[in-house]
């Protein structure tokens, strides 16, 4: 066999090396490979040809790895033409050994990027069923709370809030709004939540309930109503949001996993936090249809159980449409409720499972505190 038509950079494995390894000059001369180390004091291997059995691997998986038989001396090169050399000068003996590790090579590649891929789907697979378990067990942990966290978001939440003027608590329409409630709160889902309804000035025929009971009724509504039945419809709707808890429920969607995290683990902190945040949006008084309608039916049983006709709670939407016809955006207290027709055949057909009992008029001055506003 004849002398390798150039030389390669490589290296050698063997324990007479310091620390076992060392850089070198690798050629083939008469059918034997020859390594000579590049440190002081150079030394020399060599490996027979015949004797030699490769690998590939290394961080680019193209080093050729030249063993002994036993495995005591190793000869590496990284040069994309050693392979072709080694061939050349085994007269094409490596041929076939080369091309199976190659081809083990990127058949064990594939498996790897097949078997990384299956991984990171599994492993994204879990993140998002953590992430969405986490925040569903957060849910079920918040309606768990004592009414009391209610309480003190809704009270962080209005004194935030801009509402407006709001009227002196000896105002006719103020103590009008505070009789209606003292007489529905008995009836309440929570008996023991604290109400506290405030009376603000304001064109939009609107009112909003707060986590915990705060309640704000603007007076158009009141100037619009045509009865306190109807005023006293508003506000069992309004206090049944605060009952069922569907402010601290859109808390919950709202709320982040690490703040779920905290909740899950006792830590109440962040949630109060958050409560606060989101009072300068409308997280925390705007509801889903579903919730509307639970506060509409709700509402019903209250009015029922304080001797006050349902249908006053129909009769006002009944009003909202005729006065504003086809423009339901213009009337802010039910731009996101669910349409006047279904709200009013709802309302009915849930009066109607309801025990027959003789409703009592509310001996209330509409009139005096509308004359006042």
């Amino acid at each position: 066999m004849s002398t390798s038509r150039e030389s390669f950079e490589g290296g050698v494995f063997h324990e007479s090396i310091p620390n076992g390894r060392a850089g070198a000059t690798i050629s083939i001369a008469r059918g034997e490979l020859v390594a000579d180390t590049t440190g002081e004091p150079s030394q020399r291997f060599t490996i027979p040809l015949s004797q030699c059995k490769l690998d590939l691997g290394g961080a680019s998986g193209r080093m050729v790895f030249c063993r002994t038989s036993d495995g005591s001396l190793t000869i590496f090169c990284e040069d994309r033409n050693f392979a072709k050399e080694l061939d050349f000068q085994s007269g094409g003996v490596f041929a076939s050994q080369l091309q199976a590790l190659k081809k083990g090579q990127r058949a064990e590649a594939s498996r790897f990027h097949f078997w990384l891929a299956v991984s990171a789907v599994a492993l994204a697979a879990l993140l998002i069923l953590g992430y969405y378990s986490i925040l569903g067990a957060a849910k079920v942990a918040i309606r768990a709370l004592p009414v009391s966290v209610d309480q003190t978001i809704g009270n962080t939440a209005f004194n935030s809030m801009d509402v407006g003027r709001k009227l002196d608590s000896n105002h006719p329409a103020s103590k009008l709004v505070e009789e209606i409630v003292d007489k529905l709160k008995p009836h309440a889902k929570i008996p023991d939540m604290k109400f506290k309804v405030t009376v603000v000035e304001g064109k939009d025929i609107n009112a909003f309930a707060l986590p915990g009971g705060q309640i704000v009724v603007y007076t158009a509504l009141i100037k619009e109503a045509k009865s306190a039945e109807q005023i006293a419809g508003v506000l069992a709707h309004e206090m049944s949001h605060a009952t069922l808890r569907h402010g601290i429920e859109r808390i919950g969607q709202s709320i982040g996993v690490i703040a779920a995290i905290q909740l899950l683990v006792g830590d109440v902190g962040g949630l109060l936090a958050l409560g606060g945040q989101v009072a300068q949006t409308s997280i925390l008084t705007s509801y889903s249809r579903t919730a509307e309608t639970e506060a509409d039916l709700e509402g019903v049983r209250m009015l029922h159980a304080a001797k006050i006709d349902p249908q006053a709670m129909a009769e006002f939407f009944k009003m909202l449409e005729e006065k504003m016809g086809d423009l339901p955006d213009a009337v802010a207290w039910i731009s996101t409720h669910p349409q006047h027709e279904t709200r009013v055949e709802n309302i009915n057909n849930h009066k109607k499972t309801l025990e027959s009992i003789e409703y009592e008029p509310l001996k209330l001055d509409l009139k005096a505190a509308q004359d006042a506003l």
